[in-house]
């Protein structure tokens, strides 16, 4: 990775103040320091680390209301210019104090804001991470033990990584951002700030989630279960959404686990819910079902000037498959069986009226 441009600053505010302060500390660091460096990567390693992601675009309908968008497409225009990047940097804290310091964010804490900008030949990326620091203990030169100070970079309170590539090609999910695991929009500052409103569509996480269920199997010698995992996934996504309940990546990832052969547990459980948020499906760790995407995987539905058809497709299968509906390629043909004794009655009713 090439490290490009790094800046520290400190964002000041105590739990339950009504604002937030910028500190005067800090700035742009000198890249070719070999501590920065140092630093740089626990950040990145820290980040890449975690699984919880959620993916998704500025909200740049109005892009009045979030300065950080602007300001960050003025980056653009000269990135190698250090100005430019102190002038990102500003107005980035500048929105984070005004985040942090609204009443739905009242209890959060400041602490170290890191920014940096990085690529490598695949993509260059902005990357705006929150951390604290923590008391740690240390030897001096006669070994007694005393207390130090320390960055925790081990721990990611709020962080969002901007895809420049991406977002230069125009392409959606250019975006991801972490948060802390605490419910209630405390953990929403950070990306809010940024103007990280706009996260992937319902849409399309419910889209790439089935896809991305259908390519695990495929590359983890699940194939034979494919069809059946992947009715469980739909079945759950269906499930949640009448319940109107949020779909959630782990409970996925446990109806993975549960198909996982006990000789493959040790590498293959737990990893579902990493694989479907990484790219290139980058599904959000939580997200709201979405109708018509589910009915596009799980029915089938298809109509003629005479008669149309509705059914699920888990019913449907080729001729002797012991499916309710057989296809019988060679014939063009599709066959209901164990149709319903009130099915029957009804269609025996209506021959009767035809033929009366």
């Amino acid at each position: 990775m090439e490290l490009k441009h790094l800046a520290i600053r400190e964002l000041l505010k105590e739990a339950d103040e009504e604002t937030a302060k910028i500190s005067d500390k800090g700035g742009i660091m000198d890249t070719d320091n070999s501590m920065i460096h140092n630093l740089f990567e626990s950040l990145l390693n820290a980040f890449e680390r975690r699984s919880s992601l959620t993916h998704g675009s500025f909200n740049q309908e109005n892009e009045e209301g979030y300065p950080f968008i602007s300001s960050f497409e003025k980056f653009l225009v000269n990135e190698e210019a250090p100005e430019n990047f102190e002038q990102l940097v500003e107005a980035g804290m500048s929105q984070l104090a005004a985040a942090i310091a609204a009443p739905s964010a009242r209890s959060a804490t400041g602490g170290y804001v890191i920014f940096a900008v990085y690529g490598s030949d695949r993509a260059d990326y902005l990357l705006a991470a929150l951390v604290r620091d923590r008391s740690s203990i240390a030897l001096n030169d006669s070994l007694q033990p005393t207390e130090v100070i320390e960055v925790n970079l081990e721990q990611l309170h709020q962080a969002a990584r901007i895809n420049i590539t991406t977002f230069k090609q125009g392409k959606d999910s250019y975006l991801s951002f972490i948060g802390s695991k605490q419910k209630g929009e405390i953990t929403h500052y950070f990306s809010t700030a940024f103007g990280c409103t706009d996260v992937t569509p319902s849409r399309k996480s419910t889209g790439e989630l089935i896809k991305a269920a259908k390519d695990f199997c495929s590359q983890h010698d699940l194939g034979e279960k494919k069809e059946e995992i992947v009715e469980d996934v739909v079945s759950y996504l269906e499930r949640q959404r009448s319940e109107k309940q949020t779909a959630n990546l782990n409970d996925i990832e446990n109806l993975f686990d549960a198909y996982i052969p006990p000789e493959q547990a040790e590498t293959m459980a737990g990893t579902f819910g990493t694989f479907a948020n990484g790219g290139p499906y980058n599904v959000s760790h939580e997200f709201q079902p979405h109708t018509s995407t589910i009915n596009r995987f799980s029915k089938l539905k298809a109509k003629a000037d005479n008669w149309q058809l509705d059914f699920t497709k888990k019913a449907l299968g080729p001729a002797q498959s012991g499916k309710d509906i057989e296809f019988d390629e060679a014939s063009g043909t599709l066959t209901l069986k164990r149709l319903p004794s009130k099915v029957l009655d009804q269609i025996r009713a209506t021959l009767e009226e035809e033929n009366g």
